[in-house]
């Protein structure tokens, strides 16, 4: 499960995870809030980190730890 609050790896380096949008479809920009999302669906998510920046799903790279 990926969360509100959770690290993850971006291209903007290391950061938490402030919002999830559950999308309809892959590139979405807008959907459904959510908490927490199972990893196997991120490809279908929006996510605002707490840098101020948004990255879709499939730029971000979950920190186990």
């Amino acid at each position: 499960m990926i969360r509100v609050g959770d690290k993850v790896s971006t291209k903007y380096g290391d950061v938490k995870v402030t919002n999830i949008e559950l999308c309809e479809s892959e590139y979405d920009k807008y959907g459904i809030h959510v908490k927490e999302v199972f990893e196997n669906l991120k490809d279908r998510c929006v996510f605002v980190l707490d840098n101020g920046h948004w990255q879709y799903g499939s730029q971000i790279e979950v920190i186990n730890g």
